[in-house]
Parts: structure tokens; sequence; C-alpha cells
């Protein structure tokens, strides 16, 4: 039983050539997709972030992405169909006495 572990596995000086006990792995020891898994998280996140200290930061910037949510605030131009109030007709003093 010599060249084998607890387990009973060959090691991986004595595993056929290409194959070993783990599977692909990179010279660090990582699974290959392990490395470009964390930069594309890594990524989105720090995309995240930038986006949501952009939007607390920039009222302009926050105002175009609320007008592209829920559409432009619409504006009003108020006319009055009313005359304007006249002026109470000031009182008499009576004369006399």
């Amino acid at each position: 039983m010599a060249g084998k572990d607890k387990k009973g596995k060959l090691s991986d000086a004595e595993s056929p050539k290409g194959t070993s006990a783990k599977g692909k792995t990179s010279t660090t020891g990582k699974s290959c997709g392990a490395g470009k898994a964390r930069a594309v998280k890594r990524s989105l996140l720090l995309l995240t972030v930038s986006a949501v200290l952009a939007l607390a930061l920039s009222e302009s910037l926050r105002s175009k992405a609320l007008d592209m949510m829920f559409g432009a605030e619409e504006e009003f131009d108020y006319s009055s169909t009313t005359a304007p109030a006249t002026p109470a007709p000031a009182p008499e003093t009576v004369a006399g006495g």
C-alpha cells in the first residue's frame, strides 16, 4: 500500500498524468473558475456602490433617474379665471352731533 494516503487515494505524484484527485487546479491550488467568479462579484459590488454614491451625492443625477423611472414631472400653468376681488368701499363717517 505504498503511495496511498489514509483515505486510500493515490498521491498526485502517483496518479496518472493529466488527472488529479481534486480536478483542474491552477498553480496556486485554487480552481480555475473561482478567481474569475470572484473578480466578477467584486466588479458588480464596486459598480453598485459607485452608483449608489453617485445618486446620493448628485441632485441632478437623482432627478434624472427619478424622471426615467416615473416619468417627467408635469408642469402646470395656473391661470385664474376669476377677476381679482374689488376692495370694499370705505365706511362713511356720520357728521354732526
